[in-house]
């Protein structure tokens, strides 16, 4: 149990430092991550929020708190986009909330999908 508490809380930290930088890195006027592909924004938005996602997942991973993880995440995503409105060296885009999404919503399908496989291996042995 104290093991878990650590891994809990080592979890958490490591999540509000991943928060922070992503929050930074939205703010900034330029982020000098280019890609060049037309879409590659949105890779880096469901990428961001894949990562939160398995990081505040580790932290807290009760059925209830992944539901509400997930709220939370996306409310973060449009707070974002809400602050990135008032700057002008930004753009605000709604499309931008919809990759966060997919980045959360792919994380739990993948966190679902391994922990039922891992459960359907278990019963085989």
């Amino acid at each position: 149990m104290i093991a878990l508490l650590k891994r809990n809380k080592y979890f958490k930290v490591l999540f509000y430092v991943t928060l922070v930088v992503v929050f930074y890195l939205a703010v900034i006027p330029d982020d000098n991550i280019h890609m060049e592909w037309k879409y590659a924004d949105k890779l880096k938005h469901a990428t961001a929020f894949f990562t939160l996602s398995f990081l505040l997942n580790r932290a807290s991973s009760t059925i209830q708190h992944r539901l509400r993880n997930m709220g939370a995440l996306l409310l973060f995503g449009i707070f974002i986009e809400f602050v990135q409105y008032f700057l002008p060296e930004r753009e605000s885009s709604i499309l931008d909330v919809w990759a966060d999404l997919a980045g959360i919503l792919l994380f739990q399908l993948s966190y679902s999908l391994l922990k039922l496989l891992l459960e359907l291996r278990n019963k085989k042995l």
